[in-house]
Parts: structure tokens; C-alpha cells; sequence
């Protein structure tokens, strides 16, 4: 815009003209014909417009999906943390306890427990501001002793007198009926519990005397009649606020005994008084929280004012607070993760919104010819864009949803199993996380416009001259220069071994950095990998000219001397394939490490301890007797009878089973005593049992186990231990154990080593395998030890107990693989996290092979003079189709080649830094770093299937081209 300046002043003024010109352009009048034309161009260029709305709606649904899964799976969190009451009691989500104890503050009388009853009964429902769906009052007096009806002799038991209101429903009357209320003379009827019944007796209409509570006064005792014997309905219902065996010895009365008879006998009967309120908290989500906790604590503040010592002893407060942490920090750690997809998004718009830009560069410098200012003409493309982002908001927050959804179905990565529907809502943190990508994205799309808004028709004639000259980063070397940044990166992680981010130092799931370091090393090798791009076609161009055909010359020479034409698909390609390679693989690596380390501490699907039939051990084998020890030639004879492991094979479910044991021995190695742990192994069954992986011993597991069946007294010793003391196969030793008691001096010889054993670590001291028989026999009898099973896919814990119940055998578990790692893959940083990547790449994927063919057609389109050139001078439609095939061919086939070995590479230098550590021994087993060749082959045939469709593209409209409209166009086109 053109501007003058004043006379003595340096401030430039903006000119009439311009500003005649710009009220004129934006009057209501020609506004309406804006609007106009912008509908216009956006019909004229309606595939490419789409393809702009639809990187908004991924971009947008990305973004939304983050909070929508947090807040999913904080809520899935929230209602079991809430579930777990007192003692590891479930109670339902949202319960509160109101309680006044008499034990602090002293006993109360019934019209200092009005006022807050009535309070609970008729405020706490709009106080807390959520409907309450369950409510129960419960008072009962404080213990007194409970004597015969003539109140002589000692107490039969000490026992307090309550109400519980609805009690009558939830319990079932074995014998007599339940209490009417008490008149003004007479016993009162009580209701007992069964346990009591049969613990001292008590039969229906039998009558007692209770002494008062305060030193046993006399003109406060009262007669008692049992009206009937209770037993509890379903001890698992919502209703019970105490643990029902709590409530054993407490005689039950109507409301109105208590309110009438009791207070009239004793001022001061009320020693507790609780309310018991189970709200509806399942429209409560994190920015409610806030809220609910402010109202829990005016509430706490209310019930104290009204009556002093009472308090909030059970409230979800805490739990709610926990829950607004960990949905934030979920938030944050994933939109760190989302950051390399969200920037492949962007991408793909800046790569399309270029190519639109590149069709309607002639026309925007006709308009800067003929006056329209480079505002102007922004305003235009920003116009376009809102509309196009207005339009996709709507999609792109319904994307969202379902991608949380699917996030909360993930198990790893592209592993989406369908299980709990938990609650997909938009929160307002979602909606303002949808307009802040819909704001960033669309000037975004309007940074091509930026460059050519500038040309009018003279100076675009000479910037298109020069549109072979390499892209702007290219020019500026930022390519190498971040170089620097990713050495520095990686020599970090190097020498640190991770980055401390989040406290989360120990858990990739947890530090975004980790991923944020591979992520900038594929990046920057993308871009030089484009550099060298056209550097390899124009050796492979020297190659071809000595061979036949004209197609492949002339493609290779056109990608060697036009880089900027293609820059854009390869890199995306490139980026693409390198972060599927990277994502894929780690997967497969985190998901096979957590496998292998589970299974290394329990050996393998089930390990169990078998006590055996005989007991009275202190330890794991607590509450056994040992049957006297019979003597026979100086040996101890067996303490322990033991059912067969095969017994064990007819539990439903268990497919292999074996025996393990691991005792504590002493290895005499030249009259040195060496502490160390002997594993008795049954050598045919193991290996149908155990989890092995190869790199646990030099050699196979079933050669191994011919090595023990040489000699009874053969051992395989850890590789370490041996190399320390020079330990041939050959040697032999004595081992002194003493696993009954009784020292036995057991010679072993030295058949073979291994590295590693599951169940032992290294921090464990050396160890020996050997023939759990043979140390059976020379110690002259069995032992408890470890049964080891492998069980069918999908088998349940509760078979494998029901089945050891049948089969009275006395065990307890080690270790439960399946549910330890089903808990771990159901972990929200790991679900989110993977659940994030399996989104991130099926959009990023299906933008790419988007953009591609969009690239196909617009660069036909953008090529049509020059190959109607090529027609008539004698090339065939034939030969044309092969040019443009190669041309597409080496594209595709350069992004995924550079793509792959940038991800493979990626993967190796960068997952061994992403090891999870759990426990205290994370380095074992060792973590091996495994690529994804099975997904990356997938990913190759979905590229593969885009070129096929590229070359069909592009043959369909080198049949519809006509060659005398290419010839006249020149270089109108």
C-alpha cells in the first residue's frame, strides 16, 4: 500500500488513494462480490479446497482427541479410586460419609442430632449440586453390657443399640419378625443378627436387660426382647456403609424405639451418628472439579457449624483433586506427543495449499497488475480459509470423538480391541483446543500466498523463469545446520541415558523428549535426504543415457533439474515412512521388552508355590506340621507328600506344567565357600513350559537339557560365575544344601553355561541348574517348590483357583503374567500414547497418499504444454505414460526407500534410550531393539497400491489430452 510522509515527521501516512481503494474493496456492497468470487474459486478448485478441509478436520480431530481421551480414561481412574473404600472395601464412586463420634467429642442427645438431620436430609442434595441416588441414616449408643433379664451376674456380651434406615430391605428375617416400635412401658423388640444367635444362643422372644452405658446406671438400663434374627441379603449391595460383620453385635430397632423410648431413658443416647449418601457423579468431569471440591468443603464447613465434632470421613475430594492432576498431565504429555503428526498435518495443508496457490499464481499477479493491493489479495485466500475452516470445526470435533474412542480401545500400536464404552464428551478444554488449531491452521495456509502475493504479472514472469532454483532452506543450509542440534541431542541421551521431563525421567510414556529427539533426527535427515535426491537421479540420468529408451532418460533428467517441482511429496513421503518405520518399531520393541521382562520375574504364565500335604513351616510355608522323620541307614526320610505335577494338568486351561525349585546352597570351590541358589529343573517338561529367549545361554534350550540328561549330577553354571573361576565343562565340585534341614554335601559337574534363567537375577549371586531329582534323592526326600504353568490363550485366574480347589492342593501364586500385563497395557500414558500414534499415522498416511495423488494430477495439469510438446514431436502416448510412471515410480520408491532407512536407523540409535524400567532389575532381560518388518511391509503395499493408482491417473488423462489445445495453450497454461 502506497504511503507518503509529513514534512519534519518520519511517521509514513497511509495515502488517500489507498485508502479510497480500500474502503471501496471492503464497502457492503463489494463485500457481497468477494464473497462472490471466493465462492466461486472455491468451486473452480473444489478437489484441492476439500483436500484443505480435510487436513483442518484432521488436524482439528487430532487435537480434540487428546482432552476427549484424557478426561475418558481420568474418569475410568477416578470411579476405581473411588470405588476402594476402607480396608480395600469397594464402595460405589461418589459415596460420602458424614459422622459424629462420640469418642472425641462425647455422647449427644437427640436434639443436637435434629438440626443436622435435618440439614442431611433436606440440603445435601442441592449443597453438593448432584442428585443423590442412595441414602441411609445410621445412630446407634455406645457399648453396654447386656445382661440376663433379672440384670444379675456377669454380661453376656457388650453390645450398642441402632437404627439404619431402609434396613428392613436389605436383609432377610431367618426367624421371628422385625421389631415394632416400642411402646411407653414394656421391653423394647430388637432385632439380632444371626452370628450373634449362634454364637450365644439367643432364640426368638427371649428378653434381656441393657444397663446404661455410664457406669452402668441403673435408671438408665432397659429391657429387651429379641423380635427376630437378620442375616445379610447381598453384602456386595451399595446400600451398606459399614462392612455388614461389623454390624454383628448390634441390636437393630425401629427409628421410633430409639427417638422415643431410648432418649426418654437416656438424655444422651447418641454415641454414633453417620449419613450415608451415594451422589450421581457421572456428569462430573476435570473442569467441574473445582466446583465439586469448593462445595464438598462448605458442606464440611456447614455440618461443623451445625454440629461441633462432626466431619466428612469418606468423600471422593482427594480423589477428584487426583483426577484433575492426572487428566492435565495426560494432556500435556500427549500434545507434546501430538507434535510431530500435528506438524506432518501441517504440512500436508502448506503442500496443498501450495499447489492451489501455484494454479492461481497467474491470476493473482494479473490482480496486482491491475491494482489490488497484496492485502487484498491475502484477504481473499483468508476468507477462503475461514470458510473452509468454519466448515470443517463441525467434522473435525466429531473426528475427535471417535479417535478418543479408539485411543481408549488401543493395546499397542494399529491394536485396537473394542471394550468399555467409557463416557466421549466434548469438555470445554476440547472446544477451545478446536479453535485454537482452527486459528493456527488457517494462517497457516495462507503462508504460500505470502511469496506470490508479491509478484505482479512482470516480476511473476521472471520469478517463473528461475522456478528450477532449490527451495529456501535448501539455499540457507538449515538442512545441515540442524545437524548440530541432533548430535547434541543424541550424545545427551548418550551420556545421560534419558531426559528427566514430567518427573518421568524412567518412562517414555511419560517424557515426550524421548520422542522429540527421533522425531527432529528424522526430520532433518528427511531434508538432506531431498538434497540428495536430485544428485542421485542425475548419477542415475549419466547411467541411463548409454542405455535404450527415452522415457527413463527423460524422467531422471527432469527430477535432477527441477527439485522444487517434487521437494514437497518427497519429503512428505519421507517423514511419513520414516515416522511409521520409527513408531512401528518401538511398538513391537516396548510391547516385546514388557513380555519378556514379566515373564523373566514369573518364569512363565503362572508360577506357584506347592506347600505340599504336610506342614508347620514359619515363611511360605506357614501353618505346615512336619510328620516325625524316620531314620533308615543314616538318612532323614522324606517330611513332604506332594500330589504328581501331572495332576495338575487336568485343571481346565493348563496345557504344560513343571517343577521348579530354587534353594539357597553353598559352593566349595578350592577350599572357598561360595554362597549361591541351585535351581532344580524337571529337564523334559521345562521346555514346554518356560518363557526362553535365545539370548539367554550360548546354545538352545533343548540342547541344554541333553546336557542334563548325561549325568543326574550335571549342572549348567551361569556364564559369569564360570568365567570367574575358570570353570570348564568337565569340572567337578560339591554343593552343600540343606533344603530339609540337614546338611548333604552334593557333588555336580560342570556340563554347560547360560547367562540368564527367569527368576534369577544377577544381583542375586552365581547359580547352578541342575536335576531337581537328583537333589531330591541325595538330600533324601522332596521338598516344597515352584510348579510352573503355561496355560491356554485366554484363560481366566479364577479357573485356575476353582480348579486347585477341587484338586485340594495347598498353593499360593508367585505371579500371574497375563494380568500383570494386561494392567500394563491398560496403563493411560501407554494406551494414550500409543493410541495417539495409531491415529496420528492412519491420518497422516491417508493425507499422504492424498497430497500424492492430488500432486499426480496437478503436475500432469501443470505439465500439459510440455508434454503436448513432446507429442508432437513424435513421442507416443505410450512412452508418455512410461515417462510419467517412471517419473512417479522413483518419487514413491525414493520416499519409502529413504523413508525406511531413516526409521530402521532412527530405531537403533534411539529405542534402546526409551526402556521402560520396572523394579529394581530394569536392564533384565536386556533390551533388544526389534523393527517392525511385518507393519513396514504393509505400509509398502498401501504406497504401492497409491503408485498404481497414480499411473492409472495419470494414463486416463494423457488419453483425454487432445494435442492441438496443448500446442495453441503455450504458455497460457
Amino acid at each position: 500500500m502506497a504511503t507518503t510522509s509529513s514534512p519534519g515527521s518520519s511517521q509514513p501516512v497511509v495515502s488517500s488513494l489507498s485508502l479510497r481503494r480500500w474502503s471501496k474493496w471492503w464497502s457492503p456492497g463489494s463485500l457481497i462480490g468477494v464473497l462472490r468470487v471466493v465462492s466461486r474459486r472455491l468451486w473452480s478448485h473444489l478437489g484441492l479446497m476439500l483436500a484443505i478441509a480435510v487436513g483442518f478436520i484432521v488436524a482439528i480431530g487430532l487435537t480434540v482427541s487428546i482432552p476427549v481421551y484424557a478426561e475418558a480414561v481420568g474418569y475410568r481412574i477416578l470411579r476405581d479410586e473411588l470405588a476402594q473404600g476402607e480396608a480395600g472395601s469397594k464402595r460405589p464412586p461418589f459415596a460420602f460419609m458424614f459422622r459424629y463420634l462420640g469418642s472425641q467429642t462425647g455422647v449427644i442427645s437427640w436434639r443436637d442430632y435434629a438440626p443436622l438431620d435435618e440439614y442431611m436430609r433436606t440440603q445435601l442434595a442441592e449443597r453438593l449440586g448432584l442428585p443423590i441416588m442412595t441414602e441411609v441414616r445410621y445412630v446407634a449408643t455406645d457399648k453396654a453390657p447386656l445382661m440376663p433379664a433379672g440384670g444379675v451376674g456377669k454380661p453376656l456380651i457388650f453390645v450398642n443399640t441402632a437404627f439404619a434406615t431402609d434396613f428392613e430391605q436389605h436383609i432377610d428375617i431367618i426367624d421371628g419378625a422385625f421389631p415394632q416400635p416400642a411402646s411407653t412401658d414394656g421391653p423394647i423388640e430388637v432385632l439380632i443378627s444371626e452370628d450373634l444367635s449362634g454364637r450365644l444362643g439367643f432364640q426368638v422372644g427371649e428378653e434381656y436387660l441393657i444397663l446404661g452405658p455410664q457406669e452402668q446406671r441403673v435408671d438408665q438400663s432397659y429391657p429387651i426382647r429379641i423380635a427376630g434374627v437378620w442375616r445379610v441379603r447381598d453384602s456386595g449391595s451399595d446400600y451398606w456403609f459399614y462392612d455388614p460383620v461389623t454390624l454383628y453385635d448390634t441390636l437393630f430397632v425401629p427409628e421410633e424405639s430409639f427417638r422415643d423410648r431410648l432418649t426418654a431413658i437416656n438424655p444422651k443416647p447418641i454415641y454414633v451418628a453417620t449419613w450415608y449418601a451415594i451422589a450421581d457423579g457421572s456428569s462430573v468431569r476435570s473442569s467441574d472439579v473445582a466446583d465439586v471440591r469448593a462445595r464438598i468443603n462448605r458442606i464440611a464447613t456447614d455440618i461443623t457449624t451445625i454440629l461441633p465434632g462432626s466431619r466428612i470421613d469418606i468423600s471422593p475430594a482427594q480423589a477428584l483433586a487426583e483426577h484433575q492432576r492426572q487428566v492435565q498431565r495426560l494432556t500435556l504429555i500427549l500434545t507434546i506427543f501430538s507434535v510431530p503428526v500435528l506438524g506432518l498435518i501441517a504440512y500436508f495443508i502448506l503442500l496443498v495449499a501450495g499447489l492451489v496457490v501455484q494454479r492461481q499464481s497467474n491470476e493473482i499477479a494479473v490482480l496486482r497488475s491491475r491494482g489490488a493491493s497484496r492485502l487484498q489479495v491475502l484477504g481473499i485466500y483468508l476468507i477462503e480459509g475461514l470458510l473452509l475452516g468454519i466448515a470443517a470445526l463441525a467434522a473435525g470435533v466429531a473426528v475427535g470423538q471417535g479417535a478418543g474412542l479408539l485411543m481408549t480401545w488401543t493395546r499397542s500400536f494399529l491394536d485396537v480391541q473394542p471394550g468399555e464404552w467409557l463416557p466421549i464428551e466434548l469438555t470445554p478444554d476440547a472446544w477451545q483446543r478446536a479453535w485454537q488449531m482452527l486459528i493456527v491452521m488457517v494462517p497457516a495456509s495462507l503462508l504460500p500466498a505470502f511469496g506470490v502475493a508479491r509478484y505482479t504479472i512482470v516480476s511473476f514472469k521472471s520469478e517463473r523463469a528461475r522456478a528450477t532454483r532449490k527451495p529456501f532452506w535448501q539455499r540457507m543450509y538449515l538442512d545441515l545446520l540442524l545437524l548440530l542440534p541432533v548430535y547434541y541431542g543424541y550424545t545427551l541421551l548418550e551420556q545421560r541415558g534419558t531426559v528427566a521431563f514430567l518427573g518421568a525421567a524412567d518412562d517414555p510414556f511419560g517424557n515426550p523428549l524421548l520422542l522429540l529427539a527421533p522425531t527432529l533426527y528424522m526430520f532433518t535427515l528427511a531434508l538432506v535426504a531431498t538434497r540428495i535426491f536430485p544428485l542421485a537421479m542425475s548419477a542415475l540420468e549419466w547411467l541411463a543415457r548409454h542405455m535404450s529408451g527415452v522415457a527413463t532418460v527423460t524422467a531422471l533428467r527432469y527430477l535432477a533439474r527441477t527439485p522444487g517441482a517434487y521437494t514437497g511429496p518427497v519429503l512428505l513421503l519421507i517423514l511419513t515412512l520414516s515416522l511409521a518405520t520409527f513408531t512401528a518399531s518401538m511398538a513391537q520393541t516396548l510391547d516385546r521388552h514388557l513380555i519378556d521382562q514379566v515373564y523373566y520375574e514369573s518364569g512363565s504364565d503362572i508360577r506357584l508355590y506347592d506347600l505340599g500335604q504336610s506342614g508347620g513351616f514359619s515363611g511360605p510355608m506357614a501353618g505346615m506340621q512336619p510328620q516325625q522323620p524316620l531314620v533308615s541307614d543314616g538318612m532323614q526320610e522324606a517330611r513332604f507328600m506332594f500330589l504328581p505335577v501331572t495332576d495338575y494338568l487336568t485343571i481346565p486351561g493348563v496345557e504344560a506344567a513343571t517343577r521348579v525349585s530354587v534353594s539357597q546352597v553353598e559352593i566349595t570351590l578350592a577350599n572357598r565357600t561360595i554362597p549361591a541358589r541351585f535351581i532344580g529343573v524337571d529337564r523334559v517338561d521345562l521346555p514346554a513350559v518356560i518363557h526362553w529367549r535365545a539370548d539367554y545361554a550360548g546354545e538352545s534350550l533343548g540342547a541344554l537339557m541333553n546336557r542334563l540328561a548325561d549325568d543326574p549330577s550335571a549342572v549348567l553354571v551361569n556364564s559369569a560365575f564360570a568365567a570367574q573361576n575358570r570353570l570348564r565343562p568337565g569340572d567337578r565340585f560339591e554343593v552343600v544344601m540343606n533344603d530339609l534341614d540337614r546338611k548333604v554335601r552334593v557333588p555336580v559337574i560342570v556340563v554347560g553355561y547360560v547367562n540368564l534363567f527367569p527368576t534369577v537375577y544377577p544381583t542375586d549371586g552365581p547359580f547352578l541348574i541342575g536335576n531337581l531329582d537328583y537333589a531330591f534323592d541325595m538330600q533324601g526326600g522332596q521338598y516344597p517348590y515352584d510348579v510352573w504353568l503355561r496355560l491356554a490363550p485366554g484363560v481366566e485366574r479364577q479357573t485356575i483357583d476353582e480348579g486347585l480347589r477341587e484338586l485340594g492342593l495347598r498353593t499360593f501364586e508367585r505371579g500371574f503374567a497375563p494380568t500383570i500385563i494386561v494392567a500394563e497395557h491398560a496403563r493411560p500414558e501407554r494406551q494414550g500414547f500409543y493410541g495417539l500414534l495409531s491415529v496420528g499415522f492412519i491420518a497422516s498416511a491417508f493425507l499422504t497418499v492424498l497430497g500424492f495423488l492430488f500432486y499426480s494430477a496437478l503436475s500432469f495439469q501443470r505439465r500439459f504444454v510440455e508434454l503436448g510438446m513432446l507429442r508432437a514431436i513424435g513421442l507416443s502416448t505410450r512412452q508418455l505414460g512410461a515417462l510419467l510412471a517412471w517419473e512417479q515410480a522413483l518419487i514413491i520408491g525414493a520416499g519409502m526407500i529413504g523413508g525406511t532407512l531413516i526409521g530402521v536407523t532412527a530405531s537403533q540409535l534411539f529405542i534402546p534410550f526409551l526402556q521402560v524400567r520396572r523394579g529394581a532389575n530394569a536392564q533384565i532381560p536386556p533390551f533388544v531393539v526389534q523393527i517392525a518388518w511385518e507393519q513396514i511391509a504393509i505400509i509398502y503395499m498401501v504406497f504401492g497400491a497409491m503408485l498404481i493408482a497414480a499411473v492409472l491417473i495419470t494414463i486416463a488423462l494423457l488419453r483425454r489430452m487432445k494435442l492441438f489445445q496443448a500446442v495453441k495453450l503455450g504458455e497460457a497454461i
